[in-house]
């Protein structure tokens, strides 16, 4: 809800979603389509963009990419913490994007 006055007035928002292998979520529903659903209810003009991700793509930096490749001014993401242990294994989209941010970020926790 942070980024809500800013989304209602892009020209175009991109709900990207990644997941490591493709699925539906409960009930069915395509993952992203709830907070799709939420967003244009608050009049935001949202279209949905399923990824799959690699074992060993590094998440953070396709999302970067993608915000390149289409022109995003600005990229809007929830930052989620692991366990420091946790952390090291699996690496983080959180930290690789506030490392390599060719943009402005939005960041809510």
């Amino acid at each position: 809800t942070d980024a809500l006055p800013l989304l209602r007035a892009s020209a175009r928002v991109t709900l990207a979603v990644y997941q490591r292998r493709r699925h539906n979520g409960a009930h069915g529903v395509q993952p992203g389509a709830d907070i799709a659903l939420y967003l244009a209810r608050h009049g935001v003009k949202v279209e949905v963009q399923q990824n799959t991700a690699g074992p060993n793509e590094d998440v953070g930096n396709a999302l970067l990419s993608l915000a390149a490749d289409s022109g995003a001014d600005l990229l809007v993401m929830g930052a989620y913490g692991h366990q420091r242990w946790r952390e090291l294994v699996l690496g983080g989209v959180t930290r690789r994007v506030l490392q390599s941010m060719t943009l402005p970020v939005l960041m809510a926790h």
